[in-house]
């Protein structure tokens, strides 16, 4: 959603959008609230495969359903790094934007810019990873290896 819909709607916006985006990061802790949703997911998902392979130790896990799960695990896992790395920037982004009155110091646009870069380079390992674990999630029981 923040990927395809959110930020580019934020940045088409103009101040609008990044008074938006100030308040999702300051106000709401939009981020705050995904890292608890994907720690809550992972927590779950770690729990489903221990049950299915009966505490880590079946052959159900050397199962096409079970490499399956496993590889979209791996997936999610490098999403879970990536988002979290990009919902921190987002959140020193939303703090800086709170700080700014008028026009942005040269210190605050130069910090601004750096965590732009980092959010762009980032999101991509994220929004792909996410994808994938899910397409493995959704499909592992149809695998045959």
């Amino acid at each position: 959603m923040m990927e395809f819909f959110v930020a580019p709607s934020i940045a088409a916006t103009a101040e609008g959008g990044q008074q938006v985006a100030r308040h999702l990061a300051t106000r709401v802790r939009v981020h705050v609230f995904m890292m608890a949703a994907a720690i809550t997911t992972i927590l779950a998902g770690t729990l489903l495969y221990w049950r299915d392979s009966d505490g880590f130790t079946s052959a159900w896990m050397r199962s096409g359903a079970g490499i399956g799960f496993g590889i979209g695990a791996v997936f999610g896992f490098i999403a879970f790094i990536f988002g979290a790395i990009f919902g921190n920037t987002n959140a020193q982004l939303g703090k800086i934007g709170a700080q700014i009155q008028g026009k942005p110091t040269a210190e605050q646009l130069e910090k601004i810019q750096a965590l732009q870069k980092r959010a762009r380079k980032v999101s991509p390992f994220h929004v792909i990873g996410t994808i994938l674990a899910m397409l493995f999630m959704a499909t592992a029981r149809y695998f045959s290896f």
